[in-house]
């Protein structure tokens, strides 16, 4: 039976390919492998059975009488045996970088998937929000006719108050100089007409007074519930300026996430 001979320190069988090298203890190995083994051993020793040895002790070449095989076939078992083991080994390494590559690319797909998801639920949120933001335009659009009727009722009532002081002052003088009116209708005379004139002028000056003073209240009635209007107005106004702040930020945030989320996408 053939003898299959291989070297211990690279466990390849010994063909044509590499020089097989001895030592002087008997064992062999390839001379490319011995080499290697002096070079990263503390010390030059026989890597079979640990001899001490020098590299003068190194018979370089082996040659080997191969007698030819039946059938005329040229092959070296040995070589295949060697080719094959390198192609296993060749076979596996690749196996295992595209198991790797596999799970680096399954592991991409998952980070696509979630970020493609979360790009969704921002732009869902942004439309939300514009939505939203669009709800606060108007209501502050609203709000802001309020207010700007109410400072033209607030400007009518001003212009009543105003009138209502003059008439007062009439009303004070009507009542703080009645010797200056009698004294009045003295110089003018004492006829039946005279008279008659100034009682209508005076009644009628009382129906005024009296119409005004009704006036004044109602105005002063209005003045207070336009105040409150008035407040109820500004705190709304304040409030929604206050919500589309707070919108505008979130959106812009929300904006900067899907920029940066389509970026990471692009990449």
């Amino acid at each position: 039976m053939p003898i299959r001979a291989y070297c211990t320190i690279c466990s390849d069988f010994f063909d044509h390919s590499k020089d097989v090298a001895a030592i002087h203890c008997g064992h062999t190995f390839h001379y490319e492998c011995l080499l290697q083994w002096f070079q990263s051993a503390p010390t030059k020793t026989c890597p079979q059975c640990r001899k001490q040895v020098s590299t003068r002790h190194i018979i370089n070449k082996l040659f080997f009488d191969v007698g030819g095989e039946e059938g005329g076939g040229s092959v070296d078992p040995e070589s295949l045996q060697n080719e094959l083991d390198q192609m296993k080994v060749l076979i596996s390494s690749k196996e295992r970088d595209w198991r790797d590559r596999q799970k680096v690319l399954d592991g991409l797909k998952d980070t696509v998937d979630k970020q493609n998801r979360d790009l969704d639920s921002v732009r869902k949120e942004i439309m939300e929000k514009e939505m939203l933001c669009c709800t606060l335009r108007k209501q502050m659009t609203y709000l802001e006719t309020q207010h700007n009727e109410t400072q033209a009722l607030k400007e009518e009532a001003r212009k009543l108050r105003t009138r209502m002081k003059t008439y007062e002052s009439l009303d004070v003088l009507l009542q703080g100089q009645r010797s200056e009116v009698e004294s009045m209708i003295t110089d003018m005379g004492v006829s039946q007409a005279a008279v008659e004139q100034l009682s209508i002028y005076c009644i009628s000056l009382k129906k005024e007074y009296d119409n005004l003073k009704g006036g004044l209240k109602s105005s002063n009635d209005m003045c207070e519930k336009l105040k409150r209007e008035v407040l109820s107005s500004n705190h709304k106004l304040q409030k929604s300026t206050m919500e589309v702040n707070k919108t505008n930020e979130d959106m812009k945030s929300l904006q900067n996430d899907l920029a940066s989320a389509d970026k990471e996408i692009s990449v």
